[in-house]
């Protein structure tokens, strides 16, 4: 196996033994291919990053929308934006919804952090803008950027 790899427009992808991964760690989004064994095409594996790659932005724009309607629910019901304890909170204005937080607004917060491609799914990684206490969202992925799961 290559210690390091090639991939047009990311950059050079060095493998980490511990990870079973090719990492490449410059910039604002980390990159990582997944190889599960020595029978991982990673030829396959480049090419679904170089065209990721190439359609990061859309790619980015649409899959913070899919996350944000996925998990808008769960951050307005769990993850109140007012202090339940507060004497003077005005329930009724919790109850027509004042408080909870938009599908742009939580757009804006979360942002894309890490990117691994593995064989059957993309995985990508966000910071949740202190929406969930400052946990990560995990997104996972099809092949042609489907949603398959959002999870804190």
């Amino acid at each position: 196996m290559e210690e390091i790899i090639k991939v047009n427009g990311i950059g050079h992808f060095e493998y980490s033994t511990e990870l079973y991964s090719y990492i490449h760690n410059e910039g604002k989004v980390h990159w990582a291919l997944k190889m599960v064994d020595e029978s991982t095409d990673i030829e396959e594996l480049i090419r679904k990053a170089e065209l990721l790659f190439i359609e990061l932005e859309s790619f980015e724009e649409a899959a913070k929308i899919k996350i944000a309607e996925k998990l808008i629910d769960f951050k307005n019901e769990f993850w109140p934006e007012y202090d339940e304890n507060d004497a003077e909170l005005d329930w009724d204005a919790v109850d027509a919804g004042e408080f909870d937080i938009t599908i742009e607004e939580f757009v804006e917060l979360i942002s894309l952090i890490e990117i691994e491609i593995r064989s059957n799914e993309i995985y990508c990684e966000y910071l949740d803008g202190d929406l969930f206490g400052g946990h990560r969202i995990h997104a996972h992925f099809s092949d042609d950027y489907n949603l398959n799961k959002a999870e804190i």
